[in-house]
């Protein structure tokens, strides 16, 4: 008796812990906060790569923004 009760209370927080797991990925896929859209850089996480102005080398966008501000330091 006092199995069953223990087994059915593992199940409910088993499916509640999914459910709330589920909604939480759903949420942050379709109402996604500004943080996830942009770097801290403001730059958009699927950017293309660009050349590098000083070598010709294809490098990220990211790698640019960090290259110009360590020169501006």
């Amino acid at each position: 008796m006092i199995t069953n009760d223990f087994n059915m209370q593992l199940k409910l927080l088993a499916i509640f812990c999914t459910l709330l797991t589920v909604f939480c990925f759903a949420y942050i896929l379709w109402a996604q906060p500004e943080s996830l859209r942009v770097s801290r850089d403001g730059v958009p996480f699927f950017t293309p790569q660009v050349i590098n102005p000083d070598d010709g080398k294809s490098i990220s966008v990211d790698e640019l923004i960090q290259h110009f501000k360590n020169d501006n330091s």
